[in-house]
């Protein structure tokens, strides 16, 4: 029961360091422009604004912002990290949460509070169930206040284990999924280790994405990649999702590399989104905004800090299983060399905010961790606005009725059904599912967006963990493919609870549009028997491109072991569809579908399969002739005319062989 007091005044003293990069300044000290200053020092895109909402001058807490988000309140939370690279021993460990208002509405904040302080280098954070979740490296925080005095007096630890050997490539870019999942992401050097209830530790190794379900306690590496160090995580309307390695801001559809491997193996070089032209980038975010004209909705926003210090933006446009990117005008770049913007986020305004980091140097291997000239001090947030025409009224959202909520979800902006699903996580599953059956029962089904509503509702289930597999079964036929695709991503998540899941996904598997078929196959590496191959096999019947080619090679890593050991000890592997058959045939050797049943699929296995006797193939062609009802000639010449169409993956031999006959 002793109280020991840390005493380190018997430790040696700092080693002094001499900065490697001086300002203009007495003692090498750098020029800071004023935060209203700086933005002459802009390039700002055609029909824009920037207006300066806080800075370190009004209020002094705004020491190096990294990163914000909008409460349904409309308050804006900025977690400020001066302690940033390390804490340095010997000081206090002091980085904080703050949240500002904007009380009379003149588009500046006047009042500032300190939520939360004393945290260690805080790089990410999001709320959930009335309080807010804190990357508080090596943990994951829950923080919450329950007083009314907007300061967090519950202070709990979710999870351990996440590694902070290199604080600016730990846990950041937290970023929520419609259905509830809480991602974010780590970059390479670092070795992740966490406990979980269902199961064994789910770890990770240099670069990965994480998945957190905060109301299951449900954590998992969602993408094992070969990233540099990646930040920028962003889910579009149909909870498509772009992560970005900012280290190189290349761009990735998360989905490709999101199947499932076991540690410690990662997944293989994907297909980006774009070919970007700068670098690094620090955050993302898909602008959706009543505010903006029509030719900026759904763009790709992206920050640069080094070389280009801006803001970029993209098109994003569906390309078969994926999507592509195309470059317009940026948003702004800057000429001052400390203008740093650290995050992005679309406000209840409509406007684009972002942060600017504000510091003389970046990075780690370019200089030293304790290099003088990095600043402690200095932060601001801007917004961008589009002249002439007016900003979004902000949603009502906090406090507000369960049905009002609802009507919510139907709204055009990504962000106020966003935080339209954070005050709905406050509220009792059983009262928002009941009010929801009702809300969907007087939906407009003449509505251009009834099934995107339709999803919202799923998504709500999801969110409270109650399944709901008639609903589910409903999207998974929706006549809508983005549907079809997010509700075969929820079958997923729903895998251990819904009947038959393997058979819904051969369905997906089959369907006509590519990116439904991507998330089939995708799925498919989740399950561990050798009928999972199936999936691959529906799909292997229809088109396919690089996107799709790419999931298919990386859920075979972990399907095809499965596949030949069951194979190779002669399981009875059920397979029911005709493509899965002409698969599993191939499969097999010779003298195995020597003895098996002369059905159709194996006649033509062995009248097309190279290295098989001329009797064996000749019986066997007889036999499916007399199935067939046609001539021996009718069906060597449709067998022809099937392998001649396959030449690029048929042994050419087999067509001589069939000549002979």
């Amino acid at each position: 029961g002793k109280v020991i007091t840390n005493d380190d005044s018997n430790t040696a003293p700092f080693l002094e360091v001499v900065t490697n990069k001086p300002g203009p300044l007495p003692g090498g000290k750098h020029i800071f422009l004023d935060g209203n200053d700086a933005i002459s020092k802009m390039t700002i895109g055609k029909g824009l604004k920037v207006e300066l909402f806080a800075s370190e001058k009004e209020f002094p807490d705004l020491a190096k912002p990294v990163q914000m988000a909008f409460d349904p309140k409309g308050r804006l939370w900025v977690a400020v990290m001066p302690s940033y690279p390390h804490w340095k021993p010997k000081e206090e460990m002091n980085d904080k949460i703050l949240i500002f208002e904007d009380t009379d509405g003149d588009g500046k904040a006047d009042k500032c509070k300190v939520f939360a302080d004393r945290l260690h280098v805080p790089t990410g954070l999001e709320f959930w169930n009335g309080g807010l979740l804190v990357g508080h490296q090596p943990d994951l925080l829950f923080l919450k206040d329950t007083d009314g005095d907007d300061v967090a007096d519950v202070r709990e630890r979710v999870l351990h284990g996440i590694d902070s050997a290199d604080t600016h490539h730990a846990l950041s870019s937290f970023a929520y999924e419609p259905g509830g999942g809480l991602y974010f992401q780590e970059g390479t050097f670092h070795h992740t280790q966490v406990e979980s209830p269902y199961g064994p530790p789910r770890r990770c190794a240099n670069a990965g994405v994480f998945r957190y379900d905060p109301r299951r306690q449900l954590f998992d590496v969602y993408a094992s990649y070969g990233f540099a160090n990646p930040h920028g995580h962003a889910f579009d309307r149909w909870a498509r999702q772009i992560v970005t390695d900012g280290t190189g801001a290349v761009p990735y559809d998360a989905a490709l590399f999101s199947g499932k491997l076991n540690f410690p193996a990662k997944h293989g070089q994907a297909p980006t989104v774009y070919k970007q032209r700068t670098r690094p980038c620090p955050a993302t975010e898909f602008l959706t905004s009543n505010h903006f004209p029509e030719e900026f909705q759904n763009n790709y926003i992206v920050p640069n800090v080094i070389g280009y210090q801006g803001i970029m933006r993209y098109k994003i446009e569906e390309d078969g299983g994926s999507f592509k990117g195309t470059e317009l005008e940026p948003i702004l770049s800057s000429s001052d060399l400390s203008f740093r913007p650290s995050d992005i986020e679309t406000g209840p305004d409509g406007a684009l905010w972002f942060l600017d980091w504000q510091n003389p140097i970046i990075g780690h291997m370019q200089h030293n961790l304790r290099d003088p000239s990095r600043d402690r001090n200095h932060g601001r947030i801007y917004r961008v606005t589009y002249e002439g025409r007016p900003l979004s009224k902000p949603a009502a959202i906090h406090n507000e009725p369960i049905p009002k909520l609802l009507e919510l979800l139907k709204s055009k902006e990504d962000r106020v059904r966003h935080r339209t699903r954070l005050e709905l996580d406050t509220r009792k599953s059983a009262e928002v599912v009941a009010e929801l059956a009702k809300w969907i029962a007087k939906l407009d089904k003449t509505d251009p967006d009834f099934e995107h509503q339709m999803m919202e509702a799923l998504w709500v289930h999801q969110r409270h963990n109650i399944v709901n597999e008639a609903l589910l079964q409903r999207m998974l036929t929706s006549t809508e493919p983005n549907a079809r695709a997010c509700a075969t991503r929820v079958l997923l998540q729903w895998r251990d609870r819904i009947s038959d899941p393997l058979e819904k996904f051969k369905t997906m598997a089959g369907d006509e549009h590519g990116r439904v078929r991507m998330e089939a196959i995708r799925a498919a590496s989740y399950f561990d028997v050798p009928e999972a191959m199936e999936v691959v096999f529906i799909a292997m019947d229809k088109p396919s491109d690089i996107y799709i080619d790419y999931v298919r090679t990386e859920t075979l890593k972990m399907l095809d072991p499965i596949w030949k050991d069951a194979i190779a000890k002669g399981k009875d592997v059920k397979i029911k569809s005709e493509a899965g058959s002409r698969f599993l045939l191939r499969s097999l050797p010779v003298e195995k579908l020597i003895t098996m049943e002369k059905t159709k699929p194996v006649c033509m296995e062995l009248i097309s399969r190279p290295n098989v006797r001329d009797e064996v193939r000749r019986e066997a062609l007889r036999t499916l002739a007399s199935l067939e009802a046609k001539t021996e000639v009718r069906i060597l010449l449709d067998a022809f005319v099937a392998v001649d169409a396959k030449s690029d993956q048929t042994d050419s031999s087999v067509l001589f062989d069939m000549v002979r006959l």
